[in-house]
């Protein structure tokens, strides 16, 4: 630039990114063999060292479609070429030195360091070098962010912030987007992870370019695309738990220079870790819960030039199965196991031993299929993208709801939630001045740039709703046994000792899984919503080192919803409207509009070194409650939640770039806050009244960082750090926990949570690991070593925010070890998690008073990999 911002760090990369990128990869192509080292941790891949070579450059797709594979966040993946003339690279490093990072975290590629977000990438060789199968696993590298799964159970959770799983139109406050397109339903953040290229885990609201629902944060996973090389890899897994996972994927030119090709595969199974006991029992009954399977293929067309565009095109289908929520009772009265062992005499109530013991069927299947089609062109010096997607879920659930051997509740569900989105956006050059305008009053005006974008999303939950079957006798038993120490506020919970002694002998205990006298009833629910924005994001170099950034997006949403609950029972039912579930039939719809903006001011003092400071404001939409029982409004319907972000990032290149630092200081206020929870009843049993209001204020503030260091060519180091306050600013209907009174005085049988920390929400998270990897002898052979730690604070582990129901705080250890030939293309490694068998819990609740279920974490394992890359 004339005017002294052609030295700034932030407009070279603009203007020159490809051609940096580019020529460094012409340099190492050809100093060094064809194949990677697939040991050696890419976040910390020195360029210059010879033991870690990079492939052969992919084609380069017309500059307007977002980067995946042939536009990695690491230096091994070149980035597209501009159009505009490269510049002179700057001379070599004396040394070692990390590789730029390149994302697409506002929709555009950018080198992290001019992002103001707080975020974090986990790339394709860290998940091949660690042995990640899944996003849950992905997170463990990421502060304050995770991603909970066990049967019906699935909770996605950044900053704190997270939401009631069981509710299916209840979306969660962080989003998740698959190569560009987001999605609202839980199911697709247990999707296995295969062939991806990069995962970018973003914090705070991102609502400007990937819409509502995003208050809290946005995951997002990349898949790798096609390339100009015949390309591929195998890797194998095997290992405990009769584990045994296998992915593929093979790519390269079907038409040179016109057509290329990728196919990616996946086959991925393992037993359940937690026994049950009541098995024997029930013909059919898995013996065994916490087991997992996937499967998915996924297909890639790359047309990279048609008459000057580019069209990608992709096909998937994913089958996802969990074996149950594995949730073992503990904590239980002497009534309350004398009750349970009439139906199962080996009924186990001790916490972390990992045994259940339950008598109904207990899981989730999914199925995923998804067609996408990515368009890209240019418009004079303007880029145009249109982005395309098709998406179906099928979703069938089965849930043992009182999580013991008595029949008494029952559940499934099943639903069809087709998903259909749409978006065209356009990328300007960077101008020269404002817009062209290049001075005004004698003031130079720097540069600037623009991305303005359209968007349309059509949701639907088809056929949806749980089925219900109580049985009679083992529910009341239930019930009358959990209502010993409780409140006489019913007739059932009045009655005297003597006459539960005399119920109990005169009632029979039903086998396992049988029916006897029953009551069923069917939840009927099913939405539509269609979500249209119109967004931009606006960016100005206005002086030497400074950056502002503009954000808007301008949204309208239209919901609708239909319940029909029905009771199928072919006699009467009693035990039902005792619950609070009523037959009724009703419609409601919303209409919505909103404006999300966010501001920042980026100053780079150094050419190293970026300071953000930045505010944004975003909406998690409101709608309705699939699991009502009662046609009330205020049990059908809430209204929007508004999150408001104050933050300052630190993001920096060190030690001469062999370490990468990133920190983030944040405050996060939910108005408006979106809350489940349930009218206290003694004869819910897991059920009875939900009610989702917006009653409640909320914050989290504190500060999270990564950091990647090479220390020596052969050492690398990388750490996570989170401390992480939250707090309810005002939130007075919160559950109280089954067996207690409401304490705080006022009318509303709820409890007053006001003051006090989220549940699963740990004050404080670190994680540190060390990647090493040194050459055996001259023959090519390399040996490596992965290992560190993770640290977790105590956290409540119910929505109650009991002190009973508490995660105390753990370390917990992983390490692998192996061998490698990165000229031959091979690997084989050995891994350990939770190598100290720590048993912690991520969820816990109660069943009817005097009983908890605590679902456990996995324990010990070990398994071998072996890969194979050419």
């Amino acid at each position: 630039m004339a005017r002294g911002r052609g030295g700034t760090r932030r407009s070279r990369r603009r203007r020159h990114t490809a051609g940096l990128m580019a020529a460094a990869l012409a340099l190492a192509h050809a100093a060094a063999p064809a194949n990677e080292d697939a040991l050696d941790f890419l976040l910390a891949a020195p360029a210059d060292e010879p033991a870690q070579p990079a492939p052969t450059p992919e084609p380069a797709p017309a500059p307007e479609t977002l980067p995946s594979a042939d536009a990695a966040p690491l230096a091994t993946i070149p980035l597209e070429p501009p159009a505009e003339p490269t510049p002179t690279p700057r001379p070599a490093p004396s040394g070692p030195r990390l590789e730029e990072i390149v994302v697409t975290a506002q929709k555009k590629a950018q080198f992290v360091e001019d992002v103001p977000i707080s975020l974090s990438v986990v790339d394709h060789k860290f998940i091949a070098s660690w042995g990640i199968t899944d996003v849950r696993e992905a997170m463990l590298f990421v502060p304050n962010v995770k991603v909970e799964e066990a049967g019906f159970f699935a909770s996605p959770r950044v900053r704190g912030f997270s939401f009631n799983n069981n509710n299916k139109a209840f979306e969660p406050p962080a989003g998740i987007a698959l190569d560009g397109i987001p999605y609202t339903r839980v199911e697709y953040f247990n999707a296995a992870l295969f062939d991806v290229q990069r995962i970018e885990a973003l914090r705070g609201p991102q609502g400007t370019t990937f819409g509502k629902n995003t208050t809290a944060g946005l995951i997002h996973v990349v898949t790798q695309n096609p390339t100009d090389d015949f390309t591929g890899y195998a890797d194998v897994q095997r290992g405990e738990l009769d584990r045994l996972r296998i992915e593929a994927a093979v790519g390269g030119p079907l038409i040179t220079d016109v057509l290329n090709f990728r196919i990616a595969g996946l086959y991925d199974e393992r037993d359940g870790f937690i026994r049950n006991t009541t098995a024997p029992l029930v013909p059919g009954l898995p013996s065994e819960l916490r087991s997992q399977g996937r499967r998915g293929v996924r297909a890639k067309l790359d047309f990279i030039d048609l008459l000057g565009a580019t069209l990608r095109l992709s096909v998937e289908t994913v089958e996802l199965e969990s074996g149950g929520a594995g949730a073992e009772m503990y904590n239980a009265s002497e009534r309350i196991q004398a009750v349970l062992r009439r139906y199962d005499p080996n009924a186990d109530f001790e916490r972390n031993n990992y045994t259940a013991s339950i008598d109904q069927p207990d899981g989730r299947i999914a199925q995923i299929d998804t067609i996408n089609a990515e368009f890209g062109t240019g418009l004079g010096d303007w880029n145009l993208v249109a982005l395309a997607g098709h998406s179906v879920l099928k979703n069938e659930l089965q849930v043992d709801t009182d999580f013991s051997p008595a029949p008494a509740i029952y559940g499934e569900d099943r639903d069809r939630s087709p998903t259909t989105s749409f978006e065209l956006r356009a990328e300007s050059p960077e101008f020269d001045g404002l817009f062209g305008l290049p001075v005004l009053f004698g003031a130079d005006l720097g540069s600037s740039n623009l991305l303005v974008g359209l968007y349309h999303q059509h949701r639907e939950i088809q056929g949806g709703g749980f089925e219900f079957r109580i049985g009679t006798l083992p529910f009341l038993e239930l019930t009358l046994a959990g209502t010993q120490d409780a409140p006489a506020e019913t007739l059932l919970a009045a009655l005297p000792p003597q006459v539960f002694a005399l119920l109990f002998a005169a009632i029979p205990a039903s086998p396992p899984g049988g029916d006897n006298l029953y009551e069923e009833v069917k939840q009927g629910f099913e939405q539509q919503a269609d979500a249209s924005a119109l967004f931009g994001q606006f960016e100005w170099s206005f002086a030497p080192r400074w950056t502002a950034q503009l954000g808007l997006r301008y949204s309208v949403e239209d919901k609708s919803a239909r319940w029909n609950s029905v009771y199928t029972s072919p006699g009467p039912s009693v035990l039902l409207p005792l619950a609070g579930i009523s037959q009724f039939s009703a419609e409601r719809s919303q209409s919505e509009e909103q404006l999300q903006p966010k501001l920042s001011l980026n100053w780079q003092p150094t050419d190293d070194v970026s300071l953000f400071l930045h505010w944004a404001r975003a909406y998690k939409g409101g709608g309705f409650n699939a699991f009502a029982f009662r046609d009330r409004d205020d049990e059908l319907v809430f209204q929007p939640e508004v999150a408001t972000e104050w933050g300052f990032d630190f993001k920096g290149s060190l030690l001469d770039g062999r370490a990468k630092l990133n920190v983030s200081l944040y405050r996060l206020d939910i108005d408006d806050f979106q809350v489940l929870t349930r009218i206290p009843d003694a004869l819910t049993v897991g059920l009875g009244v939900t009610k989702v209001e917006n009653a409640a204020k909320a914050r989290s503030q504190g500060v999270e960082a990564d950091f990647t260091w090479l220390v020596t060519e052969w050492l690398t180091l990388i750490g996570t750090a989170a401390f992480n306050d939250t707090e309810y600013l005002d939130f007075k209907t919160n559950d109280c926990p089954a067996d207690q009174d409401n304490t705080d005085g006022d009318d509303d049988q709820r409890c007053d949570a006001t003051g006090k920390g989220f549940a699963f929400a740990p004050r404080q998270s670190y994680t540190l690991f060390a990647n090493l990897s040194f050459p055996i002898g001259d023959g090519g052979l390399r040996w490596g070593f992965g290992g560190g730690a993770e640290y977790q604070s105590l956290q409540y582990l119910d929505i109650d925010l009991d002190p009973r129901k508490t995660q105390e705080g753990f370390f917990r250890y992983r390490a692998n070890i192996g061998i490698s030939n990165p000229m031959q293309g091979w690997s084989f490694r050995v891994f350990g998690e939770n190598l100290g068998d720590a048993r912690t819990s991520i969820r816990q609740g109660d069943v009817v008073p005097g009983l908890f279920v605590n679902i456990q974490e996995a324990p010990r394992q070990f398994y071998a990999q072996l890969r194979y890359e050419f």
